[in-house]
């Protein structure tokens, strides 16, 4: 497994230090000779750099749940604002196919979480929207945990090296 700093190392970097700026050149690079800026001028840089690594690797989580795309985002909440719906409701055999267009698409592809089963009502898709949307919530909250912390740790790093070791630090939960 590669290091954070290994990475690092490789990764170009872009700044700005007393007016000039530097882009797309190296860590070592830029700490060498004929720049040999200090440390201090750098670890802003570094830590952006980091902070986006845990931001990208969190979104290739969450995206291992979902399908990515604004549009399919849109069509998971409306199917959840259904569900909610379907689920609130006292009598949820008078459900409306209608009323309820993102749940009735979806009947028989789903899973009903109270029988096993492929859905076959309206409410059976809800109840398995539901189900998606508790699974979906706990992971993205774990999710969410280890990215903040992660981006926390590296902000109070002091070094370079200490950022790249809270980089390294970050244990990502399972989602199986």
């Amino acid at each position: 497994m590669t290091t954070a700093f290994a990475r690092l190392s490789a990764t170009p970097l872009t700044l700005d230090v007393a007016g000039t700026g530097y882009r797309g050149a190296t860590l070592g690079e830029l700490q060498a000779a004929p720049w040999s800026l200090p440390e201090a001028d750098l670890l802003p840089a570094v830590k952006g750099v980091l902070k986006g690594w845990i931001d990208d690797h969190a979104e290739t989580l969450r995206l291992s749940l979902i399908t990515p795309g604004s549009g399919q985002a849109m069509e998971y909440q409306e199917a959840q604002r259904e569900s909610a719906a379907i689920l609130a409701l006292a009598d949820t055999t008078k459900a409306d196919a209608a009323d309820y267009p993102m749940l009735a698409a979806s009947v028989g592809t789903s899973v009903d979480p109270t029988t096993g089963k492929p859905t076959v009502d309206i409410p059976g898709e809800a109840r398995a929207v539901d189900a998606a949307r508790k699974g979906w919530v706990a992971a993205g909250a774990a999710i969410r945990d280890t990215r903040l912390k992660g981006k926390a740790a590296i902000e109070k790093a002091g070094t370079i090296e200490d950022a790249c070791a809270a980089v390294d630090a970050v244990a990502w939960p399972s989602l199986n």
